[in-house]
């Protein structure tokens, strides 16, 4: 079936890759500021989906996660909001679910983008709730994307 003339239909951007040099991530912890890139916002899209590239020490248990954490950087001046931490996470994003087997995994969600200025700038964290090691080497991919009508 054909999508007709002026559907709603979803717009990607180009997809970035975050990586950096990523330390592994032992279960309960969360990423250090050098494992991701910042990501700039350029297109002001509202949401986006993201991937998590992860390849677990060994085999984790069922129905667990790897939460994921946005720091907003210049939200007022140059001033950042506060580095994610288990004593106060800041701004939830999503969970990626894992899969119970100890193979690499690719793991893509949708989240929202909450813009605060043209061109915002975020740095995302991960928070390992797999109960296993995620190995050195993981990373992630953001697809920003939006909803708009169909030529």
């Amino acid at each position: 079936m054909a999508i007709g003339a002026g559907t709603l239909i979803e717009f990607l951007g180009t997809q970035d890759d975050l990586a950096s040099a990523s330390a592994a991530v032992a279960d309960g912890a969360f990423s250090i500021t050098g494992d991701t890139a910042d990501w700039t916002n350029d297109d002001d899209a509202p949401m986006a989906s993201i991937t998590l590239v992860m390849d677990p020490a060994s085999a984790p248990a069922g129905n667990v996660f790897v939460n994921l954490y946005a720091q907003y950087l210049n939200p007022v001046t140059t001033a950042d909001a506060p580095t994610p931490a288990a004593t106060f996470p800041h701004k939830f994003m999503g969970a990626f679910p894992v899969s119970v087997s100890a193979a690499v995994q690719d793991i893509s969600i949708d989240i929202r983008l909450e813009n605060w200025v043209t061109s915002s700038i975020y740095h995302f964290w991960i928070q390992n709730k797999s109960g296993v090691s995620i190995d050195a080497g993981w990373a992630l991919h953001i697809t920003p994307k939006t909803i708009g009508p169909h030529a």
